[in-house]
């Protein structure tokens, strides 16, 4: 392949645009991934979102609803919407809190466990399909470089996946899509 670079422009900045590039992959993987998940979840009958929050309600069950929104990123008319979803499929259930009877606090439900159990199943084998070509000492770099890439970008490590908040001088809590 043959690169054309402008006159005085770094080599670095040329080849950070160019297909095969860090950013350029790291778009095409998400994608690839993200599909490669939603097929894995389908037979579940569920979206990515809905998996991503149970998922969160399992290690945060007992937590106000607008906490888990925080957690998720997700504004509050957002976390309705996903909340009244899966309460629809019988997988939460929101109680109000005896600590504020303004809020409700969420938790899974008998099915929702099970379906917890499913998705962190398919999470798994989709975990293990993706790095099936890395060793152990591979993966595990890997994922230290993408973490450290994820905090330098500010990204919280409990939210769904999708674009961040943002910090262009948009409205704070500006909604994402869920």
């Amino acid at each position: 392949m043959i690169v054309f670079a402008v006159v005085g422009e770094q080599p670095e900045a040329a080849a950070a645009d160019m297909p095969g590039g860090v950013a350029f992959l790291l778009v095409q993987l998400g994608f690839q991934a993200g599909r490669q998940f939603g097929e894995r979840l389908a037979p579940l009958g569920l979206e990515q979102r809905q998996a991503g929050m149970l998922v969160r309600l399992g290690a945060n069950e007992g937590k106000s609803q607008r906490a888990i929104a925080a957690l998720l990123g997700i504004n509050a008319t957002q976390m309705v919407f996903l909340v009244d979803e899966l309460e629809r499929l019988g997988l939460v259930e929101r109680r109000r809190n005896p600590a504020d009877r303004r809020s409700h606090a969420l938790y899974l439900t008998g099915p929702g466990r099970a379906m917890l159990a499913r998705v962190r199943a398919a999470s798994a084998d989709h975990e293990a399909s993706i790095t099936a070509g890395l060793t152990g000492e591979e993966r595990e770099q890997l994922l230290t470089l993408l973490r450290r890439i994820a905090a330098e970008q500010g990204l919280a490590t409990q939210a769904l996946p999708g674009p961040p908040p943002a910090h262009d001088g948009g409205p704070a809590g500006a909604p994402r899509p869920a």
